[in-house]
């Protein structure tokens, strides 16, 4: 019982409170820009989706007008 009164009595001083310095301002400010850009990434991404399948589906379109054409055309 005695060890467990002890425990209690003894409390931990709290540690001394650090100044900002002006790298840890920028740190900061710069962590906060990046979390905001990211976020902004993310609303946009399932447009910047929508427009990559559609270009995506445009290239293939014209990749196979291409290789019909050449057959045609006797080139292949």
């Amino acid at each position: 019982m005695r060890w467990i009164r002890r425990l209690l009595r003894r409390r931990p001083e709290p540690a001394p409170q650090r100044t900002e310095t002006p790298g840890q301002r920028e740190a900061e400010s710069a962590l906060s820009r990046a979390v905001e850009a990211r976020r902004e990434v993310e609303a946009h991404r399932t447009t910047v989706d929508r427009i990559a399948a559609r270009l995506a589906r445009e290239r293939e379109t014209n990749h196979f007008a291409d290789l019909f054409r050449a057959a045609f055309e006797g080139d292949r």
